[in-house]
């Protein structure tokens, strides 16, 4: 499915290695820093049904990874405040020659405005608070920052990001 540019598709057994590099990055690493990730991401996230995992493409070329999931699919998961159909995301883009163009709070629009055309309610994001670049970019995407909690993945900032009616 193609966006405003980019493409989400279904992340494949192929894009490991892709991955791997990826994650390998300390830009990345500092934030997705679960030992072996790309191997949870292949071998868990795949076939988790609360869960859908995407390479963003832009220009047929990997830009960035991305999930989104069922929030109210997790017990007690920090961004339960949001309403049923609601949607989390994860994200990074792939390579540090990649950022500072405006990429990422493109891409992350458009996909919000994908989930918002297929009826989800909201959508939520759980940056480290410490993580003022993504931050920075979720704000430019349309998400707004709320309170910081303790989540067992360590502090989040929850931020969430609801449709703009039409005019």
């Amino acid at each position: 499915m193609s966006d405003a540019g980019f493409r989400f598709r279904p992340v494949i057994r192929r894009d490991g290695a892709l991955l791997r590099r990826w994650l390998a990055d300390a830009r990345v690493a500092r934030w997705f820093d679960e030992p072996d990730y790309a191997r949870v991401i292949l071998e868990e996230h795949l076939k988790d049904p609360r869960l859908r995992v995407w390479m963003v493409e832009q220009d047929g070329q990997p830009l960035a990874y991305l999930q989104d999931y069922d929030i109210h699919g997790f017990k007690d998961h920090p961004l339960a405040f949001l309403p049923q159909g609601a949607r989390g995301v994860d994200t990074f883009i792939g390579t540090s020659a990649q950022m500072g163009q405006g990429r990422g709070p493109a891409y992350l629009r458009a996909f919000c405005a994908r989930c918002f055309a297929q009826g989800c309610p909201a959508m939520g994001i759980d940056p480290h608070p410490d993580n003022r670049a993504a931050i920075r970019a979720y704000e430019k995407a349309g998400f707004r920052p709320g309170e910081v909690c303790e989540t067992e993945w360590g502090p989040a900032l929850l931020m969430n990001c609801w449709p703009t009616p039409e005019a």
